[in-house]
């Protein structure tokens, strides 16, 4: 009901209306301070804040070894663990 933070697995069918219309509903709820898009097709996490003034801050983690760093819960997650026994498939 009054979510904190939204974390969602992007598909190529839906990603445009993730970062588009769905997000500019996300920012009109008042309690939400962090959203988090993951790429379903390599480490690649994109994460939005919002500031104490209302402002969203854009963040990109790319890469295995990078740490996702969601301070409106304390919480820090390696992206090899958002990525758990996921195989790629090569380009």
């Amino acid at each position: 009901m009054n979510p904190v933070v939204i974390m969602e697995i992007l598909s190529d069918s839906t990603g445009a209306f993730d970062r588009g219309k769905k997000f500019t509903y996300y920012r009109t709820i008042p309690t939400l301070r962090e959203d988090i898009l993951v790429s379903q097709d390599e480490y690649h996490v994109e994460q939005y804040i919002r500031s104490d003034e209302g402002k969203w801050e854009y963040h990109s983690y790319e890469g295995a070894n990078q740490v996702l760093k969601m301070e409106s819960v304390n919480c820090e997650l390696p992206l090899y663990e958002i990525y758990w026994d996921i195989e790629f498939e090569s380009k």
